[in-house]
């Protein structure tokens, strides 16, 4: 029997995979530069115009999540009728001049409404791209293609998964190790006074420009790739006709409820696609409370507040916890497929409702700092695992639809979470209300328990 470290070892030397993996990598890297350089042009609104820069923080939260919560089900029929690298391609290439014009508009119109417009079509786009990107991951690794006679010891039947799962670690790694960097070098680069020595005014347009940049390597990775994923597309439709952008979305229009339904039902009826839109509630309601109810504390804004560190503390927290993260990438990579995913989801979910629980009557950030480095730990695998069972448990041609679905579930979660959890501080202290929160997602981790029958026997039945 092929040891774990055979898909490790293929995903590691699969060239498209890599070009793709390390593209993608730079592309978020962007991103993160694009969220500070955002963060700046409000500093410099407010500076220049008095608009209040939190309150532009919270629209923008919610420009964010618009897209994925209006769009979503439509998106995911979108992504399974189109051809995927062309839906690719042209979405990284409309983010590339979207995020460079953010700047000039900023500054030609002087109001942040216009700012908001584009940035909501750089999101819708982003959303796209997000599902077609993790609906052929599996073409990408040959995960869904038999086992390969040509490794070493016998044929394996489980190379595929994995595959699988070694390349959503490796990815979740290079993207945490990206998100880290951009966070980190995104202040220093939007606040760069040398930029104006280059004729870039003001200084934070420098980092939405680097954002277009990168974007132009992420095409430059897909063409690279483009052929490779050519013979593991999914056959289109017999009524889907040419496989352009307007000309599928106007063929379908008649046919995007029945698809949207097929999705849900599809959904409803797989009991492991059900377990991990359970799993994202239970994921985003440990952290609407970890976002709103322990920065502040942190940050000594609340009136129960013991920490007193303010933001800086936030960033260390963060910091540590990115640690834990990408740790557990690696970790869960090697050794994860020792493990029943679902048992790792539920484990892992377990271990946030008790820090969540534990953390209100910590009160010394020497205490606080090992349990955000057990978060980070506990964090990464649930993404992994989350989104190896729905590689494996979702046909090829549906996967666009069940991805965006559950992107919709977790920003429409995350929303709800976070509007009742706000409306809860006014009656409730934070501390309080956390502790609460963490039993909470306790409570669910153990309900999960009671799903895992029906999942396995799901599992057996379909020969998994």
């Amino acid at each position: 029997m092929a040891t774990g470290r055979s898909g490790v070892a293929h995903v590691l030397t699969h060239r498209p995979f890599m070009v793709f993996a390390v593209t993608q990598a730079v592309s978020l890297f962007g991103d993160k530069l694009d969220y500070m350089a955002l963060l700046a042009l409000f500093a410099w609104f407010s500076a220049t115009l008095g608009v209040d820069s939190s309150r532009a923080i919270s629209a923008l939260s919610v420009v964010a999540a618009l897209p994925t919560i209006l769009c979503a089900p439509v998106a995911g029929v979108i992504v399974d009728r189109l051809d995927r690298r062309r839906l690719m391609l042209a979405c990284d290439a409309a983010r590339a001049v979207l995020v460079g014009l953010v700047p000039v508009v900023a500054v030609g119109t002087g109001a942040l409404g216009p700012v908001f417009v584009v940035a909501f079509f750089v999101f819708l786009s982003g959303h796209l791209f997000q599902s077609a990107r993790m609906s052929i991951i599996p073409q990408l690794v040959d995960a869904d293609a038999p086992p390969d006679p040509h490794l070493p010891g016998p044929v394996d039947p489980g190379q595929g998964p994995r595959r699988l799962l070694a390349a959503n670690s490796f990815m979740n790694l290079i993207g945490r190790v990206a998100t880290l960097a951009g966070m980190v070098l995104g202040g220093l680069i939007v606040d760069w006074s040398g930029w104006a020595r280059c004729g870039i005014r003001p200084s934070w347009s420098a980092g939405f420009y680097i954002d277009g940049l990168s974007y132009v390597v992420s095409v430059a990775g897909l063409v690279l790739v483009y052929r490779r994923l050519g013979g593991f597309l999914p056959p289109p439709r017999p009524d889907a006709g040419p496989q352009t952008f307007l000309n599928a979305i106007i063929r379908r229009a008649a046919h995007t409820w029945s698809d949207i339904h097929e999705a849900w039902r599809f959904a409803v009826r797989t009991p492991p696609v059900l377990f991990v839109y359970g799993s994202v509630m239970t994921l985003v309601t440990a952290g609407a409370a970890f976002l709103i109810l322990y920065i502040p504390i942190i940050q000594g804004s609340t009136e129960t507040a013991t920490l007193q560190m303010g933001t800086r503390g936030v960033g260390y927290f963060a910091a540590i916890g990115s640690v834990g993260l990408i740790l557990s990438s690696v970790g869960y990579g090697l050794i994860g497929h020792h493990v029943r995913r679902e048992t790792v989801i539920i484990a892992c979910c377990a271990t946030l409702g008790g820090i969540a629980a534990v953390l209100p009557f910590v009160h010394h950030f020497g205490l606080v700092a090992p349990l955000a480095f057990i978060g980070g730990l506990a964090m990464t695998p649930i993404y992994i695992a989350m989104d190896t069972i729905l590689h494996e448990s979702v046909p090829a041609d549906t996967r666009g639809r069940v991805f965006s679905n559950r992107e919709w579930v977790m920003h429409l979660a995350f929303a709800l979470n976070a509007l009742v959890i706000g409306q809860l501080t006014r009656f409730v202290d934070n501390r309080r209300l956390l502790f609460a929160v963490g039993v909470l997602v306790l409570a669910a981790s153990a309900g999960g328990l009671f799903a895992l029958a029906r999942v396995r026997r799901w599992y057996a039945a379909n020969g998994r």
